[in-house]
C-alpha cells in the first residue's frame, strides 16, 4: 500500500520550487527528502505576466504548459534522486501558484494544470485547497496553521509559528484557542522595491535597509491601513499590497531616498507582525520562524528583539523553515486521500468540517 505523501510549494516570491516527501503515521512526521528547484528566467515572465491579468485565462495557456513541465520534471527528478517508486506515492499535494485569491468573491485561483501532472506522473494530484475551503465559508487561508497544530498537537508548550513569504501568516495559542491568520506584508513590498530600486531581487540579509533609515510618517501611514484593523479570520496577499498600493502612500513622501523607503518597509513587516504578537500574548517564550524572511536578520532579530521571544529550530527531525510549507502540502493530501476532514472552522472561519482539495487522477 502507498504510505509516502509529496508537497509541493512555490510562494511569490517565486524563488524556487519545493518539494518535500513525508510519510505521516501514528501522528507523526517522517520527512523522507527535500529538493529545491529554481524556476527559470522565461517562467518567471510568463508567470508575472498572468498575475497582472488574472482573468484572461487564454493569457495562461504558455505559462501553465511551462510550470506543468516543471512541475512534473522536478518531481521525477526527486522520485529518482531518492530511490523512491511513484508506486510508494499515495498523492500530490498541489497548491499551485496563486493567481487571484478573493474569499469575499467565493474565488481562488492558481496556475498550474493537477490533471495534466496527475496523467503524466501516474500519481494522483490533490489540489484545490483554498477553493474547497472558501465553499465551506472559509478564507481558504492560512491553510499551513492546520500542519502547525499537528505538530504542536503532543507539545505542552504550543510554539508560536511565524512564516515570512511574500506575506506573513502566524499561528499562535491565546490563551486556549488557537488563532491562524495572515499579519500583512512580509517580503513581497520588500523585494518590489529592490528589484525596482536597486536591480536587486531581494534584500539579502536585510544589508541594504540597514543603510537606511525609519521614515516615521510614512510608517504610520502604512500601519494605518484597515487591514491592521480586523481581527481574525482573515487573509490577504498582492491583490490588496501590492506596488500601486505603496505608490498611493509615497505619493505624499517625495523626498525620501530610497535606503529609507526600504528600511521602513522592513520595519513595517516587523511592527506588524509584532503587533499580532503583543495583542494575542502568546504564553510560548519560544518563535518558529520560516520562509524566505527568516534568512532577512533584520526582519528576524526585529521581531525577536521586540517581542522578548527567542527562536526555536528543533520542530522536528528534518523538519526546517525551507520544508515546513511543502510538508504541510504533503500532510494536506494525506488527509485528503485519507477522507480525513478538517474540523477547525476557527481558523479560516468555515462554516462546518471539510474535506480540502480536490483529488485528480
Amino acid at each position: 500500500m502507498s504510505k509516502y505523501y509529496i508537497g509541493t510549494m512555490c510562494g511569490t516570491s517565486l524563488d524556487s520550487f519545493d518539494i518535500s516527501i513525508a510519510s505521516f503515521t501514528n501522528n507523526k512526521t517522517r520527512v523522507l527528502g527535500f529538493k529545491s528547484f529554481k524556476l527559470g528566467s522565461s517562467l518567471k515572465k510568463e508567470i508575472q505576466k498572468c498575475k497582472f491579468v488574472p482573468k484572461k485565462y487564454k493569457a495562461h495557456t504558455k505559462a501553465n504548459e511551462l510550470l506543468n513541465k516543471k512541475v512534473i520534471s522536478s518531481i521525477k527528478k526527486t522520485l529518482s534522486h531518492y530511490k523512491i517508486d511513484k508506486n510508494d506515492i499515495a498523492g500530490i499535494g498541489f497548491p499551485g501558484i496563486t493567481l487571484e485569491h478573493k474569499p469575499k468573491n467565493k474565488k481562488s485561483t492558481y496556475l498550474g494544470d493537477p490533471s495534466t501532472i496527475a496523467s503524466k506522473t501516474s500519481i494522483a494530484v490533490i489540489a484545490d485547497f483554498r477553493q474547497t475551503d472558501i465553499n465551506a465559508g472559509g478564507q481558504g487561508a492560512p491553510l499551513s496553521a492546520f500542519f502547525h497544530i499537528f505538530l504542536n498537537q503532543n507539545r505542552k508548550d504550543f510554539i508560536t509559528f511565524i512564516n515570512l513569504g511574500g506575506f506573513a501568516n502566524i499561528t499562535l495559542q491565546c490563551g486556549k484557542k488557537i488563532l491562524a491568520f495572515d499579519t500583512g506584508v512580509a517580503n513581497y513590498l520588500i523585494d518590489l522595491w529592490c528589484q525596482k530600486k536597486f536591480n536587486k531581487k531581494y534584500d539579502f540579509g536585510g544589508k541594504l535597509a540597514l543603510k537606511g533609515s525609519v521614515h516615521p510618517k510614512l510608517l504610520q501611514k502604512l500601519l494605518d491601513d484597515k487591514y491592521f484593523e480586523t481581527g481574525p479570520p482573515k487573509s490577504t496577499g498582492f491583490e490588496y499590497f501590492n506596488w500601486e498600493w505603496l505608490k498611493k502612500h509615497l505619493q505624499k513622501f517625495k523626498k525620501i531616498n530610497r535606503f529609507d523607503v526600504l528600511s521602513t518597509l522592513s520595519y513595517f513587516t516587523i511592527i506588524t507582525v509584532i503587533n499580532e504578537i503583543n495583542r494575542y500574548q502568546p504564553k510560548s517564550k519560544h518563535l518558529y520562524i520560516g520562509g524566505g524572511g527568516a534568512n532577512n536578520k533584520l526582519l528576524v532579530q526585529g521581531i525577536l528583539t521586540l517581542t522578548g521571544k527567542t527562536r526555536y529550530l528543533n520542530i522536528g527531525s528534518k523538519i526546517s523553515e525551507k520544508n515546513l510549507e511543502s510538508l504541510a502540502f504533503a500532510w494536506l493530501s494525506m488527509m485528503r486521500m485519507e477522507s480525513h476532514k478538517i474540523t477547525n472552522t476557527s481558523i479560516t472561519g468555515a462554516k462546518k468540517s471539510r474535506l480540502l482539495g480536490t483529488i485528480y487522477r
